[in-house]
């Protein structure tokens, strides 16, 4: 098992929820699975049912990609997944797929099959309605999911391939669950979101790229070694350093308070283009000045913690 390849899993489980076909249609999925409208999960007793069978939803799918995972997986175990070759070849179709994001030269990879389905009845009906998301929409998230596959495949091993199907789901599922807790608070970042698809769709196009071409060079395994580097440095920086601790404190402040002062300033000035002064930007800049409060008074030292998570994820 490798900690980066499992950190990747997640990042494009992220990746694959925030796709142009995905996130227009949560809010139309979640009050589907709770059975009422978007308006009416306002309510706390229907978001609370509503959490209860993201829950089951989310389990649904993962049931499907951690099966796929297991067939690719206990197939190369058979076929010699360790072969040089079958690195190159895995490289070379994550190379396309992270192109095809990019360019959209093949229009078959952008096909939607859906499931249509009766509006699930509990948490059995919620359960096989992610069963049928992942296996109806996997044209639509296919390269990020089609990445994870092939790494699932080359790995050699089959309790590797589920974890790495397990982190990919839980990349795709964590979003829905959050959704469903604060779905008033994110709506309106949901409609932001698809705004910009089309560079999410870059971004993860690039993100593939880069990991088919260390996949093909057999290079992947090296970021263990680039993770554990930099953790002992930003430790041993830590450690030697008087002036990292108000320097962390200081880059922590200016990071939360600037969106925060750029917003009211453009307000101030009656900038009509200006958005008003979100509660998400002021929970952020609080958060981090909460932070910065704690690691100058020597309660936490975020850049050791930061270091020590680099070395963990490169063992």
């Amino acid at each position: 098992m490798t900690t980066p390849t499992l950190g990747l899993s997640v990042v494009a489980g992220f990746l694959a929820f925030l796709s142009p076909c995905i996130i227009p249609l949560v809010p139309s999925y979640l009050s589907f699975i709770g059975g009422t409208t978007a308006a009416e999960l306002d309510d706390r007793r229907a978001r609370r049912r509503l959490v209860v069978r993201t829950l089951f939803f989310v389990a649904g799918f993962t049931v499907v990609f951690v099966t796929l995972g297991t067939l690719l997986a206990g197939s190369s175990v058979l076929f010699g997944g360790g072969m040089v070759w079958v690195n190159v070849v895995a490289g070379a179709i994550i190379v396309f797929l992270g192109l095809n994001l990019i360019f959209d030269f093949w229009k078959a990879l952008n096909v939607e099959r859906r499931f249509e389905m009766r509006k699930p009845s509990g948490i059995a009906g919620s359960f096989l309605m992610g069963m049928a998301f992942g296996a109806g929409w996997t044209p639509c998230i296919g390269p990020m999911l089609a990445t994870i596959l092939v790494l699932a495949g080359t790995s050699g091993s089959v309790a590797t391939g589920v974890l790495y199907l397990t982190a990919f789901s839980l990349g795709l599922g964590i979003p829905f669950l959050l959704v469903s807790l604060f779905f008033s608070t994110l709506k309106p970042l949901l409609v932001r979101l698809r705004a910009h698809a089309r560079q999410v769709q870059i971004v993860s196009g690039i993100l593939l790229v880069g990991i088919g071409a260390l996949v093909a060079l057999g290079r992947l395994q090296k970021l263990s070694s680039v993770l554990l580097r930099t953790g002992y440095a930003m430790e041993q920086w830590s450690a030697s350093s008087q002036a990292s601790r108000p320097l962390v404190a200081a880059a922590l402040v200016i990071l939360g308070l600037l969106p925060v002062g750029v917003a009211w300033m453009r307000q101030a000035r009656g900038v009509k283009t200006a958005r008003p002064l979100s509660v998400a930007k002021l929970v952020f800049a609080s958060a981090l000045v909460t932070l910065s409060i704690l690691h100058a008074t020597g309660v936490i030292d975020i850049a050791a913690a930061i270091g020590g998570w680099f070395r963990y994820a490169g063992l």
